[in-house]
């Protein structure tokens, strides 16, 4: 059983005053334009999380566990994330108008985020969102291995740590609505696999968009940067993936049996590392 919501707040294990920021080494991440890329990326999409938590509110309205948790708890933390990231980028990439490429990234991004987005019933929401913490704990653990400065290694760490925990969390309320709703394991399937292909979608493009035109004014962010700016990130991202990690994460809900899970594990996982790398 999940804690109750006040013990969830005691979990809590880190805050923006514990990270050392005057110990970044800024010599370590300077001139890595892929490492900049995607830290800046993700300051831009956490720190806008109130968006789709009031997406989810609203969705979940009437649940006062899962409402309660996402407003109190999940979206307290992935905004932190937010803030801790940006200050980041603000110290170790000085250059770069943090501000100024965050409001024209807000500018569409909040068109984008929509209720009509997310998936038909509760339980397949949730399960949708077990890929989106799993995209983002597998994120996190890459970049904290990929970092050559300590600082950001231990800061992705702690969110990393953070994002496995909302995983359990929202596995755990799946399982609830799955039994509510009498979810069988082919809906669940569709909804993972549905959410897995949007996880390198709209709103990573979006953020990588803004962060180019900001280091490259003037200049045009087609279809064939995107592609190039993208290949370079998962070329130097690629060997640092936890592969096994993120295949667990994702078929955890389908609820296979051991004897299958353990067949299957090495076969997906060799299947992940074509992937990614």
């Amino acid at each position: 059983m999940l804690a109750t919501s006040a013990g969830y707040a005691s979990d809590q294990r880190w805050s923006l005053e514990d990270i050392a920021w005057r110990a970044i080494r800024r010599e370590a991440v300077a001139g890595h334009e892929e490492l900049f890329y995607l830290v800046a990326s993700a300051s831009f999409i956490e720190i806008t999380t109130d968006l789709y938590t009031r997406n989810l509110i609203d969705y979940f309205s009437g649940d006062a566990e899962v409402t309660g948790w996402l407003h109190d708890h999940w979206e307290h933390e992935e905004l932190q994330h937010g803030q801790a990231l940006k200050r980041y980028v603000q110290i170790a990439w000085p250059e770069f108008d943090w501000e100024s490429a965050y409001r024209n990234f807000f500018a569409e991004y909040s068109r984008c985020c929509k209720v009509e987005l997310l998936e038909p019933t509760r339980s397949m929401e949730m399960a949708a969102r077990c890929v989106v913490e799993m995209g983002t704990a597998t994120y996190y653990t890459t970049l904290s291995r990929l970092s050559g400065d300590p600082v950001l290694s231990g800061l992705t760490w702690h969110i990393r740590e953070d994002e496995v925990r909302h995983y359990k969390h929202f596995y755990h309320y799946f399982r609830v609505y799955r039994e509510r709703e009498d979810a069988g394991r082919g809906r669940t399937l569709r909804a993972l696999w549905h959410r897995l292909k949007m996880i390198d979608g709209e709103d990573g493009l979006i953020a990588m968009k803004h962060v180019y035109r900001a280091c490259h004014p003037g200049q045009a962010f087609d279809k064939h940067v995107y592609r190039d700016l993208h290949r370079r990130c998962r070329h130097a991202a690629g060997r640092h993936f936890p592969h096994e990690m993120s295949i667990k994460m994702l078929i955890k809900p389908l609820d296979l049996s051991p004897r299958f899970q353990h067949l299957a594990l090495p076969v997906l996982t060799r299947v992940a590392r074509r992937v990614v790398t």
